[in-house]
């Protein structure tokens, strides 16, 4: 198997015999490599189709020819055509001279530097890529600054990305946009003034987590730990809990003092505060929601699907009663999962945010009566599950789904949605710890 590409035989079909699959880099920066490829294969004796079914993936039906045979000679095709240089090369070659000259950086290929003193350089690398269509090709140039520090990345000031062969735009972005970006850099102490005033280096002036702990660790390169020490308090709360002991291990060997964390060191302070409210709550939410729907909502399964029932009709119920009503949680804690695909398209109304907290407590209800043990906590990506052997989020699933109810053509209402839900979450928490992908921390 090459790192570029790997040929072998196929189980895409029965008219298919072999498959070449392209690593990903590859078949999106040497779309021409791979273009030609195709080309070649369709001249080998004994080869009688070829397809290039995806981006990275050309089927072959040769069922005469041995893989071997077949490998060797695109491999000696595929060394010959890496030597060769397309026309967009000696695009990227003349965008290079551009940025060179009016830069005055020391070009190396298609990487400019300039040195600024011992600590401090500044970087433009340039990078080809295809564009959408066929035949089109993009430049992307990117700004960075690089520290002498012998744990820290270079940290990108300026992106930009147009058409190859747009020679006036890359002029004045360089001149316009990147210049300006990177001459007030002229030190890391410079830089530090500006972070004195949590001012970003980016272009786009975004002072995000990424500079924050490029700047805290800059000021503990300098001995400045304490002031290091209130930034990284902001890297940890901001970080997902499964990434927090690296930190603190981190923090520990820097010299840094201790930062403020909850009585489960993968816990801040306000997750704690708020697991803690949480687990109080909950039965108070379920006294609500009984409230608001004349139910029993007695912990059995079947009453799952009665208030799934219910939910159906209640859109404009549930966004009058709740139109003044903060949520409880913040965002954070549906967890990363909630900007998937399904939780994606969720509405995210503080009404609806409210309605899904009330379902979350009251399915987490019925689990923690079937299953006794079972407490909330917070998951490794900060969202709250249900834990006992093993653990899961819920609320984001709660989110994903609610909206699907409101509304629903009786044909198309799944009546049991919410108890299946439930009866996930049981299965989950009472899995082989060893088994699952959704291992949580809980304070409790």
């Amino acid at each position: 198997m090459d790192d570029e590409w790997r040929l072998g035989e196929t189980g895409f079909g029965a008219d298919w015999s072999h498959e070449m699959v392209f690593a990903d880099e590859v078949a999106w920066k040497r779309e021409d490599l791979v273009t030609g490829m195709v080309e070649f294969l369709r001249t080998l004796p004994g080869v009688t189709a070829v397809e290039h079914v995806d981006r990275e993936a050309v089927v072959i039906s040769a069922a005469a020819v041995p893989t071997g045979r077949l490998s060797a000679a695109v491999r000696r095709r595929w060394e010959e055509a890496k030597q060769e240089r397309p026309p967009w090369m000696a695009a990227m070659d003349r965008a290079a001279r551009t940025v060179e000259g009016l830069t005055g950086f020391q070009r190396d290929g298609w990487q400019l530097t300039r040195v600024v003193d011992s600590q401090l350089s500044h970087v433009i690398n340039l990078d080809h890529w295809n564009g959408r269509e066929p035949g089109e090709h993009l430049i992307v140039v990117e700004a960075y600054v690089r520290l002498e520090l012998p744990d820290v990345h270079p940290h990108s000031v300026l992106r930009y990305s147009g058409d190859l062969d747009d020679a006036v735009l890359l002029g004045e972005v360089i001149t316009g946009r990147l210049r300006p970006a990177l001459e007030p850099l002229t030190s890391v102490d410079a830089m530090l003034e500006r972070w004195h005033g949590h001012e970003s280096i980016e272009e786009a002036g975004r002072y995000r987590l990424p500079e924050i702990r490029l700047h805290a660790r800059v000021l503990v390169s300098r001995g400045r730990l304490a002031e290091a020490r209130d930034l990284y308090q902001i890297d940890f709360e901001r970080t997902q809990p499964s990434h927090r002991p690296y930190l603190l291990q981190r923090l520990a060997e820097l010299g840094v003092p201790a930062l403020t964390t909850g009585s489960d060191p993968q816990l801040s302070v306000t997750e704690e505060a708020t697991l803690t409210a949480w687990h109080t709550s909950t039965l108070p939410l379920t006294d609500r929601l009984r409230d608001l729907t004349g139910m029993r909502l007695d912990g059995a399964r079947k009453s799952l699907d009665e208030l799934w029932a219910w939910l159906r009709d209640s859109r404009d119920r549930l966004q009058r009663e709740f139109a003044e009503v903060a949520p409880t949680l913040a965002m954070s804690y549906y967890g990363v999962l909630a900007g998937g695909t399904d939780a994606g398209h969720a509405p995210r109304d503080p009404w609806y945010r409210v309605t899904a907290e009330l379902l979350t407590a009251y399915v987490g209800e019925v689990v923690i009566a079937q299953a006794p043990g079972t407490v909330w906590g917070i998951g490794v990506n900060g969202e709250l599950a249900l834990i006992r052997r093993s653990g899961t989020g819920l609320l984001w699933r709660v989110l994903a789904i609610v909206h699907g109810a409101f509304g629903a053509p009786i044909e198309e209402f799944d009546p049991h949605q919410l108890r299946r839900l439930s009866d996930d979450m049981l299965r989950w928490v009472n899995a082989d710890p060893t088994s699952q992908v959704w291992i949580t921390r809980t304070s409790a």
